[in-house]
């Protein structure tokens, strides 16, 4: 109400003065005055909006953690956020999945010691069933997951099971795959390795029944559900864009989203394809490329939105004066925040067989640091998972007591 009201009084006082002009200076003093009130009104409508009380950071939220899709790195985000306000984690008993062949029961959780618990963060392994994630968390919170190039799915989890992955479908490596692929030679295709692993992962994870995996019909339908089901769908290739939209729909600060890139594969533990073999792969994994095609898109929808919403003026006018847009903004931001976060605390990175303790993971084919330990903080930024979820064990056995 009060910068309207300077306004008006800016816009009297404005012509007023132009008034007194002779006439052929009207025209260029109301040129002047013109842009002169356009530019204080954007001013003072970016002071209003600046004054109003921050929005409320959401502290409860799910996390469909799909494999091989960075989402160790997005889990970890979260892990920290949890461990600074002293959340609550759903946890099974041990391990790190919350379910494995079947879509998650909230019931799983009824042998706990800490089934009472009231939860505030979803975000291990599990086979997505929001029903039952929301039944457990007592509320409809913001639900999100990321999704990632189904070839380089299929390529890195390949890679990052090896040997058994490989051994299971009696491949030696990823091009052998291949070819079994084409020739369709195996009848374990539509299998999994070891009940978990294999054909269109992505579907698998998010709930999808292996048995319409070849039914465009079905397959539509189920891409549909999702995208109402889910309020962000990152893309692991674009991590500090799909960081930037997670900030802004959970309302955090850009420091809860610095972030080292975790459970990275050896960079000699990996395969080129040929063009060929990765049309093979994308025809074999057609439900997952529909679904990362679709929420791609649903993903640069959401960029747009952002610029629009919190851009100074349109795209093409920011393109004209070589401005970048809201979403370069804050990437090179957070860009610049992770660099920052990466020269203070890390050391060195190692193979994951030569690290130890809290920040040795799972599996040896990673990559992983060795931390400042000047700086005790830094440690959660390269915990292992393991390590990580010992902790919320803890905390969560002495709040069931």
């Amino acid at each position: 109400m009060q910068s309207t009201n300077f306004i008006t009084v800016i816009i009297r006082s404005s012509l007023h003065a132009i008034r007194g002009r002779p006439p052929r200076l009207r025209k260029r003093c109301f040129s002047k005055w013109f842009f002169a009130l356009v530019s204080i009104s954007c001013l003072l409508i970016l002071l209003s909006v600046h004054q109003k009380s921050p929005p409320q950071v959401f502290r409860k939220l799910a996390f469909m953690k799909n494999h091989k899709c960075a989402s160790s790195t997005v889990q970890n985000i979260i892990l920290r956020f949890a461990h600074k306000n002293k959340l609550n984690v759903v946890l099974p008993v041990d391990g790190n999945y919350l379910s494995t062949t079947e879509l998650f029961d909230h019931s799983s959780l009824d042998d706990t010691k800490w089934k009472n618990v009231e939860f505030d963060i979803f975000c291990l392994h599990n086979r997505w069933n929001k029903k039952e994630v929301m039944a457990l968390l007592r509320e409809d919170i913001p639900s999100l997951t990321i999704v990632r190039d189904p070839v380089q799915v299929l390529e890195s989890m390949f890679h990052y099971l090896q040997p058994e992955f490989g051994e299971f479908y009696g491949a030696g490596d990823i091009h052998e795959m291949v070819i079994i692929i084409q020739n369709g030679s195996s009848p374990l295709l539509n299998k999994r390795a070891g009940d978990l692993y294999g054909r269109n992962q992505m579907a698998w994870d998010m709930g999808l029944s292996p048995e319409i995996f070849d039914d465009e019909i079905a397959i539509t339908k189920e891409i549909e559900r999702l995208d109402r089901e889910f309020d962000l769908v990152m893309v692991a290739n674009r991590m500090e864009e799909s960081l930037v939209l997670l900030k802004h729909l959970l309302n955090w600060p850009l420091e809860n989203v610095v972030h080292l890139n975790l459970n990275r594969r050896k960079p000699e533990i990996s395969s080129v394809l040929s063009a060929n073999e990765r049309r093979v792969l994308s025809d074999w994994l057609a439900a997952d490329v529909r679904i990362f095609e679709h929420f791609s898109r649903r993903f640069d929808e959401r960029v747009a939105e952002l610029n629009r919403k919190h851009s100074f003026m349109p795209n093409f006018l920011a393109g004209l004066y070589g401005l970048n847009s809201a979403m370069e903004k804050e990437k090179q931001l957070l860009v610049e925040a992770n660099k920052q976060l990466y020269d203070t605390c890390v050391l060195q990175e190692l193979g994951n067989e030569q690290l130890n303790g809290e920040f040795k993971e799972y599996n040896d084919n990673t990559m992983g640091f060795v931390v400042d330990k000047k700086h005790e903080w830094c440690a959660l930024y390269a915990m292992s998972e393991s390590a990580f979820l010992k902790r919320f064990r803890d905390l969560l056995l002495s709040r069931a007591e």
